[in-house]
């Protein structure tokens, strides 16, 4: 079985009590209406024989007011079910997405859509379509027995029409399956482009290609509206096969053989009245799949993408806590790489066999042509990538200060405190001041509750930088890896940026990624890499 198969049935633990409650309350709702059927048989009779009824009548006015209060309480758990299921599963696709490090070939906008629009379908699948599904299995073999009670030869005929619905909509379902597994990838497609689109909106003007990209957008959606009729055409399909074709014909077999067995004088005509009523209850829960089959279709196929990202996700990297040794005997501040091997999807061998070790406060230079590997073995060390093979220990926690840091959109504290939630505003304050960014803040209106916006868009290059190393000071990690941080700014806020990174770097141990000679210049020992390997005669 394929993990996405595994994973299916773990996506509704949440709604299994529901789901059953669901289940057997339309079971005791068919029940009573087969009662009711009966009762309204006798008075019938009765009525026809001068007898009173009053008894009867008391009996199915209970029966019938039963059945009313189960038909309230089955949508009722159906909606738990769903709701269940949906904050279930929501939790942990983010969970997942939050405690793992994203998948190299996955997009941000396909993991948001997984996490709103298909936990949604996941949850209608549990709450709108299993119960009537397993109702609709079910149902008629209970009411075929209570049909079997009144007259067995009409039991025998219907129980030959009836199976019949289940295997149209089966045969149906293949086709289902198919376009319901398209429209899923095309409404994920286009909630990534769109995502893209607005995250780059400021590139895509600049470059003056906005026109074009919001044409690609367009040509997406109008394949999803296609995407959606053609799923609306095949479930209309199946409606009126079912509704059209077996509930008239079960009904029509009902009433034919009532008719028939009552000329016969093999049943009463109460009981032939009784037999049509059953007939049509016996169409009831299979027009209940039709009607919701489309939902069955798209909740499977959103089941099956939710499932394959919980199964693929990668594995979350732990850094051991600060202070104590790591695995296997690591001191604090020490970094261990044993034959470690890294590959990307669809793409060469990132890292291979690398086998490295810093020690204590040691200061170490990673060198090489682009492509090398060396980011990819500062976001090992930072623990934001797992290796495929080998091992990697890190004495303490490691904070990674890349090119490209990223500022969520919200204020000055808010984005520190990312860091250390419990630090207090004069800490705040001590960190801004270390990368000389405090008497920035301390003149602007709002202070700590400065505005940075989306990505630290209201903030300067350099001050969006430094804003990051405060960060990073704030964690008071043992180790720092360093991606190049002045690369791309002036020497005025390189300077800056460099006394930060002198008190970021203080007393730890430091791995940075160098192409400069100034950055060289001041490391304890350069390893240089070249195609995912150390190089021949580099120190390690």
């Amino acid at each position: 079985m394929t993990k996405s198969g595994r994973a299916g049935p773990k996506l509704f633990a949440q709604a299994r009590g529901p789901i059953r409650g669901a289940v057997v309350a339309s079971w005791a709702r068919a029940l009573l209406g087969a009662g009711a059927a009966l009762v309204l048989g006798e008075i019938v009779d009765r009525t026809v024989g001068g007898d009173p009824v009053t008894g009867q009548v008391a009996v199915l006015v209970g029966l019938l007011a039963g059945r009313g209060l189960l038909g309230a309480a089955g949508p009722m758990l159906a909606a738990a079910a769903a709701n269940g299921v949906v904050d279930d599963v929501r939790a942990r696709v983010l969970d997942a997405a939050l405690a793992t490090v994203p998948a190299a070939d996955r997009r941000s906008g396909d993991v948001v859509t997984k996490a709103t629009e298909g936990v949604e379908a996941v949850g209608a699948l549990a709450g709108t379509f299993l119960p009537p599904l397993v109702g609709g299995i079910t149902i008629p073999v209970l009411l075929l027995g209570v049909v079997a009670t009144v007259d067995w030869r009409t039991a025998l005929v219907l129980a030959v029409v009836v199976p019949m619905v289940p295997g149209l909509l089966r045969f149906m379902e293949r086709r289902f399956a198919s376009v319901s597994t398209r429209y899923r990838e095309t409404a994920d497609q286009l909630a990534a482009r769109f995502l893209d689109g607005i995250q780059g909106l400021r590139t895509l003007k600049a470059l003056g290609r906005a026109g074009d990209y919001g044409d690609r957008l367009a040509a997406d959606s109008e394949r999803l509206r296609a995407d959606t009729m053609a799923l609306l055409r095949v479930n209309q399909l199946a409606l009126l096969a079912v509704d059209s074709l077996f509930t008239l014909g079960t009904v029509v077999a009902a009433a034919g053989m009532a008719a028939w067995r009552a000329s016969a004088g093999a049943v009463s005509v109460g009981e032939a009245v009784a037999i049509v009523l059953l007939g049509a209850m016996l169409i009831e829960p299979l027009t209940g799949i039709g009607r919701f089959f489309y939902v069955g279709a798209i909740g499977r196929a959103a089941a099956k993408q939710v499932g394959e990202l919980l199964a693929t996700a990668p594995r979350p990297a732990v850094a051991p806590d600060i202070g104590g040794p790591a695995p296997g005997g690591v001191p604090p501040g020490a970094v261990v790489l044993d034959q470690v091997c890294v590959s990307y999807p669809d793409g060469p061998v990132a890292l291979d066999t690398i086998s490295l070790r810093v020690e204590p406060g040691e200061r170490v230079a990673l060198v090489g042509p682009s492509g090398a590997g060396k980011s990819t073995l500062a976001k090992l060390v930072a623990g934001l990538l797992t290796p495929d093979a080998g091992t990697v220990r890190v004495g303490g926690r490691a904070v990674l200060v890349s090119q490209r840091p990223f500022l969520f959109h919200g204020t000055v504290a808010d984005n520190l405190r990312l860091a250390a939630p419990g630090a207090t505003d004069d800490e705040l304050w001590a960190a801004l001041a270390a990368v000389d960014l405090a008497d920035r803040f301390e003149g602007r209106p709002a202070r700590l509750g400065t505005l940075v916006g989306e990505r630290g868009l209201r903030l300067s290059g350099g001050e969006a930088q430094r804003l990051a190393i405060a960060r990073a000071l704030l964690v008071d990690a043992a180790v720092v890896v360093l991606d190049e941080p002045t690369s791309n700014v002036d020497l005025d806020t390189e300077a800056h940026i460099r006394r930060a990174l002198d008190r970021l770097t203080e007393a730890r141990t430091v791995l940075v990624i160098a192409h400069r000679r100034s950055t060289v210049a001041g490391a304890d020992r350069t390893v240089r890499l070249e195609a995912g390997r150390v190089a021949t005669g580099a120190g390690t």
